[in-house]
């Protein structure tokens, strides 16, 4: 089990890496997903082993049972067999009483029928306990099958999901350095702009400044002298021609720094941005690589459910092989047993002759 509780120290830890993610880019993803499932699904198969230990230790237990009741019942007739024999052996003359076979005291002679069936009763209780631990193995090995099979099918679409969504990170950050890009560009035509009308105000100034001192200057003529003549006139129109000009420039110049405040709050949210989007890449790269691959074009290591099912678990294997060691042991016993219970009819059979 040492090979699953690292599989699940690894869904563990990548989980954990992807809770430091900036919280814009904490979302419930496919990775999320992929990994929340993973975890579900190894837990389910440690589960599954497990519960399956439990009923090979309990199978064990009977196995064991059922052999100790093979063995007494052959050791049995072994001695039968041995007090037969010595019965053929005794001739017309009879034998010395040291060897004169008598039954045990105490014991309760048995009818053939009951003999027989005693017998084929512990011989049908290890068939069927046979064939109980190999229905067991063979749900067992179902079990370990469709998990291989499953977990292979999860750890593929969760490499595929990392994979996925750092190509998708990565091309966003590259689209937010496009925009950054755009947004600077801006920027520096804005403020280009900017210096062009700020050079237009202040070659307005000089031209206002002389028309509004001259305009002023006239006003100090005699009162015969102070008519509106074209000079008047003229100086007036240029004067208000300068105010419009001035002001239209300032309204640009206003309108410029407005859009210069927005595209500085624009980059200033599309670098936050680019700095999570970096962090998320870091936090993801981290995460894939937390399996062992030596970098992430590199394909995965294999997944615990394409080793060996003696590599899942020593303690299973070990429960496992010990049944199939029991099952040989029932069925040798079985089969001498049968031997001698020939024997033994061959030997009856010889005494009623």
């Amino acid at each position: 089990m040492n090979t699953v509780q690292s599989k699940l120290d690894l869904n563990k830890s990548r989980l954990q890496v992807r809770d430091k993610r900036p919280n814009r880019e904490r979302t419930m993803d496919d990775v999320e997903k992929q990994l929340l499932n993973q975890q579900q699904l190894i837990s389910a198969f440690v589960e599954k082993v497990n519960r399956a230990i439990l009923h090979l230790d309990k199978e064990m237990g009977n196995i064991d049972a059922c052999r100790a009741r093979l063995m007494a019942d052959l050791k049995d007739k072994a001695n039968a067999v041995e007090v037969d024999t010595g019965v053929l052996a005794i001739g017309p003359e009879g034998g010395s009483e040291e060897l004169a076979l008598r039954r045990k005291q105490n014991s309760i002679l048995k009818t053939p029928q009951t003999w027989a069936r005693s017998s084929t009763d512990n011989i049908n209780s290890a068939r069927h306990q046979i064939a109980d631990s190999t229905r067991l193995r063979k749900a067992i090995r179902h079990i370990i099958y469709n998990s291989r099979q499953a977990e292979h099918e999860t750890a593929r679409m969760l490499n595929t999901s990392m994979m996925a969504k750092l190509g998708s990170t990565s091309y966003l950050k590259e689209d937010l350095d496009r925009q950054l890009a755009e947004v600077r560009e801006e920027q520096h035509k804005a403020e280009h702009q900017r210096r062009k009308l700020a050079a237009a105000l202040e070659a307005k100034r000089g031209p206002l400044m002389q028309s509004k001192e001259r305009y002023e200057m006239r006003k100090a003529r005699p009162d015969r002298e102070a008519v509106q003549d074209d000079v008047e006139r003229a100086l007036a129109r240029e004067i208000a021609h300068l105010h419009a000009v001035t002001a239209q420039i300032n309204h640009k110049a206003n309108a410029i720094d407005k859009e210069l405040e927005n595209l500085e709050i624009a980059a200033a949210t599309i670098e936050d941005n680019i700095r999570d989007k970096e962090d998320a890449l870091a936090s993801d790269r981290k995460m894939v690589l937390l399996d062992g691959r030596s970098g992430l074009n590199t394909p995965p290591p294999s997944s615990i459910a394409s080793y060996p099912s003696t590599q899942l678990s020593a303690a299973k294997t070990q429960t496992l092989r010990r049944i199939g060691d029991l099952e040989g042991e029932l069925s040798s016993a079985k089969r001498e047993r049968e031997m001698l219970e020939n024997s033994i009819m061959q030997l009856k059979s010889t005494l009623r002759v």
